[in-house]
């Protein structure tokens, strides 16, 4: 923490004297970002009196400003906005400034996910991917409170091994990469809504404050590519701890290791007081290999979650939500920013409840195709 706050200090410090330096040029925003859509077929169970559609389309459009310049003292100031473009989009992605040089690093200041999001290393996928969620835009998952037609109200819980990966005002601070190495701490507030870091609903009211620290390390040794990345995280719920509510704790760690176009790699997790509530645990792992030769790629890749279904307070047997997706993708790059991409793939979500009910499990699979355009 002492490094932390030395490392951020400086940064401001010099900050504050390049507000006395003459920047060579003012900054101007440039624009970029990236669109998919995609076109699939699924099939699932009907899952409490929901008969889901079979075939569906989906997009993922964001749109993106960023500019820097470089200061007469080597400061560079730079500006990051990220803006979610589809058509049902309601809120921005990272805005933020960011001060940073060789020496000393980077400070980012204002909304934006926390420090270990970047450091994580995850399986391969060349199609649509486990970690975002995507899976469950064409498969549907009860568990969730919130999904495409869901009428499940019970909380669920989130579709990653990631942690930060919640939006807030924070400010982040990683070092400058030596040897390969890099560390990152953030600090901040994220809103209630999302404040737990698997996504459900906590007890208190209010926002919360999220710190998080990780290391990372990327390299390569005789032709064979290594990343590895170590990542913890508190979420102090600003409430008063006992035996219904706790802070949040997480831990995760992920590994990558590539060689002659082949990657493998995965990531593990695990959680303690899921959503501010006492004794409530969730882990998960994902796993997976790729292999990439001039514009072809193919991929093969699972994950596996689980979760405790318990509410503060609760003296019921604790059962275990459980999602378990696999997938297998394959992409073509036609060159200039554009990549046809498809995944077939399968998921078997089970929504447990103290009193037993299946009512909201649901299985299936699907196949999907799109355009996935860089811009």
């Amino acid at each position: 923490m002492k490094k932390f706050l030395a490392g951020t200090t400086a940064l401001v410090a010099a900050a504050v004297v390049a507000g006395q330096a003459q920047a060579a040029d003012p900054i101007k925003l440039s624009l970029g970002g990236f669109a998919e859509a995609w076109v699939g077929y699924a099939d699932q169970d009907e899952v409490g009196g929901d008969d889901f559609a079979n075939v569906l389309v989906q997009q993922d459009t964001e749109v993106y400003f960023r500019g820097s310049t470089k200061l007469d003292n080597g400061l560079t100031i730079g500006v990051n906005i990220d803006m979610e473009a589809d058509s049902n989009a309601t809120t921005q992605d990272d805005v933020f400034v960011s001060v940073s040089s060789d020496a000393l690093g980077t400070l980012k200041i204002g909304s934006t996910k926390g420090a270990s999001y970047g450091l994580s290393h995850t399986a391969p996928d060349v199609g649509i991917g486990h970690n975002d969620g995507d899976v469950q835009n064409w498969i549907q998952d009860q568990s969730q409170t919130a999904n495409n037609g869901g009428n499940n109200t019970n909380p669920g819980f989130d579709n990653d091994t990631l942690t930060s990966s919640a939006d807030g005002q924070k400010v982040v601070y990683l070092t400058p990469n030596i040897a390969g190495f890099q560390a990152g701490a953030s600090y901040g507030i994220i809103p209630e809504s999302v404040s737990s870091t698997v996504n459900v609903g906590s007890t208190n009211t209010g926002s919360d404050i999220q710190y998080n620290v990780g290391v990372a390390y990327n390299g390569e040794f005789g032709g064979v590519s290594i990343g590895a990345d170590v990542n913890y995280e508190l979420i102090d719920n600003g409430g008063t701890n006992g035996t219904s509510v706790n802070n949040e704790a997480l831990g995760r760690a992920g590994l990558s290791i590539g060689v002659a176009g082949f990657t493998i790699g995965g990531s593990w997790f695990a959680a303690n007081n899921v959503g501010a509530v006492s004794s409530k645990d969730a882990d998960g792992w994902d796993l997976g290999v790729s292999y990439e030769t001039g514009p072809y790629g193919v991929s093969v890749s699972y994950m596996s979650l689980s979760q405790d279904d318990k509410t503060a307070g609760s003296t019921a047997n604790v059962q275990e939500d459980e999602k378990d997706t696999w997938m297998v993708s394959g992409s073509y790059d036609l060159g200039a920013g554009v990549a046809l991409k498809g995944s077939i793939f399968g998921a078997d979500f089970d929504d447990a409840s103290s009193t037993g009910t299946t009512a909201n499990d649901n299985d299936g699979y699907g196949v999907v195709a799109g355009l996935a355009v860089s811009f």
